[in-house]
């Protein structure tokens, strides 16, 4: 494998174990050390007694006062999850997501903070990985959060403050390409006050010249709403009332980006007819 001394960003330290490549927060790396991360049975007996968390199980593990990682190890979804599970071609998915979201956090992006990547060879040319990210304490999806929250004027609320958490993504520059309610998460502190954070940075494109397309922006909107339509949330918790309050947040009254958003949109429908189809939407 390249060596990721060469494409870590700054702030993160590599250490080699046998096989096995840890990549370390380096404020953190004593306390990650401590883990034994590198270790095959330490890594079992964690994820064996984790909870399940989107596709698999996620573990909690406390690193030192204040701070807490959920660690994911990296899984194929869909039909090719059935034949590869956890199997990579190298380790450069779990290094570009590191990157990505280094890059992001960098530029005030509102997404989790990477504390520590665990890689490690399989079987030729396959590897497998784990990523830890500081966990976000109290934090729900934003489906969880969408079937309870009420009134509907909270419900209004949230999708404004959705709406400018995905426009700072953007911004920074993030091509999420799979933002759904699954990978938001609203955290409320003991004030009322909500933070979002949009996770899950696997498949993400940074541009580093800053802003992204818009037909990438209308893409990962459309995306979102197609998974409100597949969770059967249109129309129940979610309509157009909410939806147009997210426009509003999300253009902050820049009516030359809702014009080419509009233009965008409209490539999108067709997927979106398709899922209010597929799961009986009306």
């Amino acid at each position: 494998m390249p060596d990721p001394l060469q494409s870590v960003p700054a702030g993160y330290v590599v250490h080699r174990v046998a096989e096995t490549w840890l990549v370390f927060d380096r404020a953190s790396a004593a306390d990650l050390t401590r883990l034994s991360l590198a270790d095959p049975e330490t890594r079992r007996k964690l994820f064996a007694r984790a909870p399940l968390r989107g596709r698999g199980a996620a573990p909690s593990v406390p690193i030192r006062p204040g701070l807490d990682a959920i660690l994911r190890r990296y899984h194929h979804g869909g039909l090719l999850g059935r034949i590869t599970g956890s199997l990579y071609w190298g380790p450069h998915r779990a290094l570009r997501e590191l990157r990505v979201t280094a890059d992001a956090e960098a530029q005030g992006a509102p997404v989790p903070h990477v504390v520590c990547l665990v890689l490690w060879p399989v079987v030729g040319p396959f590897w497998s990985a784990i990523i830890g990210t500081r966990e976000e304490r109290g934090a729900r999806d934003l489906l969880e959060v969408a079937r309870s929250i009420e009134p509907a004027s909270q419900r209004v609320q949230l999708a404004r403050e959705v709406a400018t958490a995905v426009r700072r993504l953007h911004d920074a520059g993030v091509d999420h390409r799979d933002l759904q309610l699954r990978n938001v998460l609203v955290t409320t502190a003991a004030d009322g006050q909500r933070r979002i954070v949009v996770v899950d940075l696997d498949r993400a494109v940074y541009h580093p010249r800053g802003e992204i397309p818009v037909r990438t922006r209308a893409a990962n909107l459309g995306r979102l709403l197609r998974s409100v339509i597949k969770n059967g949330l249109w129309d129940d918790r979610v309509g157009e009332r909410e939806a147009a309050a997210f426009i509003d947040a999300y253009t902050a009254g820049n009516e030359g980006l809702r014009a080419d958003l509009r233009g965008w949109v409209v490539r999108e429908r067709w997927k979106i007819r398709i899922h209010r189809w597929r799961y009986r939407a009306v």
